[in-house]
């Protein structure tokens, strides 16, 4: 089966942009990914948390592709050059969680369309680190630290 197109994928991050701040469907986080490639006319595989062709490289990702994460989480600790620091931490999957992606930049920060996180069940977007990392900025230094996993799919079509 091909995947889908950029201009497809596209088409699922409308399709879940189109709906924030409301629930969709039942309000689980695959939810809104099933109803999406029902939408769409995606290719839903049958096993359950599958949704495509796997993609093996973080850096291959692309707008569109789906995140099932298992017990992820990330915490973020920044360090000031005055000495004082700030730590933040989210988890996703407790066991699974499925979102969307719809941006990345080359740091591991992505930008996520997802529902059932933060205590809601709306759609929302969400961003966070998938990649450990080490970062210095004017005296600040930030370290990421990533825990868990996660699969990328890229979503097909039938032919």
């Amino acid at each position: 089966m091909p995947d889908v197109t950029e201009q497809q994928a596209g088409r699922l991050i409308a399709f879940a942009i189109q709906r924030m701040g409301q629930v969709e469907g039942n309000g689980q986080c695959w939810t809104l990914v099933n109803n999406g490639f029902r939408s769409l006319g995606f290719h839903k595989p049958s096993a359950t948390y599958r949704w495509g062709r796997v993609v093996d490289q973080l850096s291959s990702a692309r707008p569109g592709d789906v995140f099932q994460f298992s017990n992820f989480r990330v915490t973020v600790r920044t360090d000031s050059s005055d000495g004082s620091w700030n730590e933040s931490s989210q988890a996703r999957g407790a066991p699974r969680h499925t979102a969307i992606l719809e941006s990345i930049d080359a740091n591991g920060l992505a930008t996520f369309l997802e529902s059932n996180v933060n205590d809601s069940f709306n759609v929302q977007r969400n961003r966070f680190n998938v990649r450990t990392a080490d970062i210095e900025e004017g005296g600040n230094r930030t370290a990421i630290r990533v825990s868990g996993s996660f699969t990328i799919y890229r979503p097909q079509i039938s032919e």
